[in-house]
């Protein structure tokens, strides 16, 4: 297909809101919570990250082939400020609070956190674990608060280097298939790096967990679903194909039992999840996605209730906030169990992030009301005002 006679022929396409996306998001941050918190029967929680990287590859390349589409290019630098108000807030305050508390509470740990501190601002932290010899999970003493850092250092070298490499591709390449087959090409490439690379009997596997080579398939995965599947197919009468609907329930169903068994059946230690079993997550999480997409599908009706579109519309902060909280708040000692603790950690979580999203977050990004910056600039430019007059 060529999209630049396709931009030329049709109306000017927005991204759509998909609501069952963001129940995605809330499944696979209270997954990786889940597995923080150490609950038994949520030992794999941790690929709730991997979920995370297939929707950022979907969301990402989606929205830049609407672009492509509408204007026959794509805004490289309008894309990376619009990707830099999302996350930079948010980050910049976790880093500001946790540099704060181990300046208060725990200062003799400070030294040791620099590295950390200043791998984290520039996104390079996965690397900065591996250089380090920093195990996600084989920590010995007490973690890093910021260890949960590095799945966004991925995410934001996928942010610098795709829409680069995507605009290439579009612009030589015009047949749909070939860039699918490419981009899965590239993830077979990824997926067996980390098969080979993975060596049985090691407790520390953190070169391939947190590997950018390593990972990347679960993004591209994400991305070659958008080409498949872009969220403009599903408009307008196409939303009455009952077959469509119910092969995409079907298969949405499917891969979501797949997350939850892996969820629950799984840990970090089985050389099945480095050979082949991390890309079957993404396959599952590939096919629920798909499902959420449809507007009318009973994934996307029950995944994009109120309730969970809340939790996933504050999953970046919930994220951002958990690790931090759960190492530095009231942590775990001795292997005690405590319900109460448990509970304060995550309604602190939950408050944090609410209030982050509230008044950093939301105001930043859209440019909406409430916004504490926009109270303060705005409480300046009167005081200003005034003693002009």
């Amino acid at each position: 297909m060529n999209y630049k006679m396709e931009a030329a022929s049709d109306k000017v396409k927005k991204s759509r809101y998909m609501p069952g996306l963001d129940g995605i998001r809330a499944f696979a941050v209270f997954a990786v919570i889940a597995y923080h918190l150490d609950f038994g029967w949520a030992s794999g929680g941790f690929l709730g990250v991997g979920v995370f990287f297939v929707l950022s590859g979907y969301l990402i390349t989606d929205l830049l082939i609407i672009q492509w589409v509408n204007t026959g290019q794509l805004n490289l630098r309008n894309f990376w400020i619009r990707r830099a108000k999302r996350l930079l807030p948010g980050q910049l305050l976790v880093l500001i609070v946790v540099a704060l508390w181990m300046t208060l509470f725990n200062f003799s740990e400070l030294a040791s956190l620099w590295g950390d501190w200043l791998a984290s601002l520039f996104y390079v932290t996965n690397w900065w674990f591996i250089l380090n010899d920093v195990g996600y999970f084989s920590n010995f003493g007490q973690p890093t608060p910021l260890l949960h850092y590095w799945s966004l250092a991925v995410e934001e070298q996928f942010y610098l280097a795709w829409p680069v490499l995507l605009l290439m591709g579009l612009r030589f390449i015009h047949k749909r298939k070939l860039h699918i087959g490419l981009i899965l090409i590239c993830a077979f490439a990824s997926a067996l790096g980390m098969a080979l690379i993975y060596q049985p009997g090691l407790m520390d596997t953190s070169r391939v967990y947190f590997g950018t080579d390593t990972r990347a398939f679960a993004l591209l995965m994400g991305a070659a679903l958008a080409f498949c599947l872009p969220s403009q197919m599903f408009t307008g009468k196409i939303t009455d194909n009952k077959f469509l609907r119910t092969s995409l329930d079907i298969i949405g169903a499917s891969g979501l039992a797949i997350l939850v068994w892996m969820i629950w059946q799984t840990n970090q230690y089985e050389a099945f999840l480095y050979r082949g079993g991390t890309v079957l997550q993404c396959v599952a999480a590939v096919s629920v996605i798909a499902a959420a997409v449809h507007p009318t599908t009973w994934i996307s009706r029950v995944l994009g209730c109120k309730l969970m579109r809340w939790f996933g519309v504050r999953s970046y902060g919930i994220y951002l906030w958990h690790y931090p909280i759960l190492v530095l708040f009231l942590p775990l000692s001795g292997g005690e169990y405590s319900i109460v603790r448990i509970f304060i950690q995550i309604v602190s979580i939950l408050l944090i992030a609410s209030i982050s999203w509230r008044f950093l977050e939301q105001p930043i990004l859209y440019g909406t009301e409430g916004g504490i910056w926009r109270k303060i600039w705005r409480s300046k430019s009167t005081a200003c005002f005034t003693r002009e007059k």
